[in-house]
C-alpha cells in the first residue's frame, strides 16, 4: 500500500503560471489523509512560498519535502534542516552585490527575504518576481542559517556569466537557471531524493510505500530513490523514459486523478486488507 505521497509543484501538481492547485487536487488529497496516507510537495519552495498554491490550507503542506530536500517537515514540523556554508555565500555576496540590476537574496522563515545588491527601483518588476514578501535590503549580508537563497538578474548575459563564473568561485554549490532572471543556489551532492530517503526513515516506510511525482530533470533523483515514480503527461523527455508510471498532463489533474486512485486503493485496504494497486499502476509502464 502506498502510505506516502510527494510531489513536484510546478507543472506537475500546478500547471506553470496558475496561482493556485485546483480543488480537485485539494479533494484528493484530503481523500488520501482520510485513509492514512500522508501527501506533500516535494519541491525548490519552502513553505511560506507554497501556502498560496493551496490557498493557505496547511494539511496540504505540512508534510513534504522543501528547498531541493534541504528542509523536510512533517505534520507541521520540521524534521530535518541542511543549511548552505556560510564561506560561499560571501562569496556570492562579493560577486553579485556590485553589480546594477543584480541582487542576491537569503530567505528567512515565510519567505521573509533580505537581499544585497540594486535598490528596490534599479530591480524593478524583479522585486515581485523574486517574492521578497516585505524584504529588506542590507549593506551586508545579515548573519544567520541559510537554506533557501537565489540570485536575480536583470541582464540574461550577465546571468549566463554569473552562472560559470560562481560554479567555478563555490564548488560545492550549483546555480540553476530554473526561471527568467534567477538562478537557484542550491548544494551539490544534494536534491530532493534525499529529503524523500529522509521522510522516508522518519516514516519508517519501505521504499515500495513511497510514490512521487513530477515532471523534470530536478526529479529524477527522486525517481530514481522509490520503485514508484510516476511522470505526468507534460514531462520532459528524460523524466518521461525514467518514470515508472505515467499520468495525466498537470493541465488535465492528472495528479489529482491518481491521488484519487491512490486514496481507491487504500480504503480497500483498509476495510478488506488487501493490498490492491493503484488504477494507474496496473496498465504497465
Amino acid at each position: 500500500m502506498i502510505k506516502l505521497v510527494l510531489s513536484d509543484m510546478d507543472n506537475t501538481l500546478v500547471p506553470f503560471g496558475r496561482p493556485q492547485v485546483s480543488a480537485r487536487t485539494i479533494e484528493a488529497i484530503h481523500a488520501c489523509q482520510e485513509q492514512g496516507i500522508d501527501v506533500g510537495p516535494a519541491s525548490g519552495r519552502d513553505r511560506g512560498e507554497i501556502s498560496s498554491f493551496f490557498g493557505g490550507d496547511a494539511s496540504c503542506f505540512n508534510t513534504g519535502v522543501m528547498v531541493n530536500g534541504q528542509r523536510v517537515y512533517y505534520l507541521g514540523e520540521v524534521v530535518y534542516e541542511k543549511t548552505l556554508p556560510r564561506d560561499e555565500l560571501r562569496t556570492i555576496e562579493k560577486i553579485v552585490a556590485p553589480l546594477p540590476g543584480c541582487a542576491f537574496i537569503t530567505y528567512r522563515d515565510d519567505n521573509f527575504g533580505d537581499w544585497v545588491g540594486d535598490t528596490r527601483e534599479g530591480l524593478a518588476e524583479m522585486y515581485d518576481r523574486a517574492f521578497m514578501c516585505g524584504g529588506r535590503r542590507h549593506e551586508v549580508l545579515p548573519d544567520y542559517p541559510v537554506v533557501k537563497c537565489g540570485i536575480i538578474c536583470r541582464d540574461p548575459d550577465r546571468l549566463r556569466g554569473l552562472m560559470a563564473l560562481l560554479g567555478e568561485m563555490c564548488p560545492d554549490l550549483i546555480f540553476p537557471n530554473t526561471v527568467v532572471n534567477w538562478l537557484d543556489v542550491s548544494l551539490r551532492d544534494w536534491s530532493k531524493a534525499d529529503g524523500v530517503r529522509i521522510l522516508q526513515r522518519v516514516l519508517g516506510l519501505a521504499p515500495g510505500e513511497v510514490c512521487v511525482f513530477g515532471d523534470a530533470d530536478n526529479d529524477l533523483g527522486m525517481f530514481a530513490a522509490v520503485p514508484n515514480s510516476c511522470a505526468v503527461a507534460n514531462a520532459n523527455e528524460n523524466a518521461t523514459r525514467a518514470a515508472r508510471w505515467h499520468v495525466g498532463a498537470s493541465a488535465e489533474d492528472g495528479v489529482a486523478i491518481a491521488l484519487e486512485q491512490i486514496a481507491e486503493a487504500g480504503r480497500v485496504f483498509n476495510e478488506t486488507g488487501e493490498d490492491v494497486l493503484p488504477a494507474f499502476m496496473r496498465g504497465g509502464h
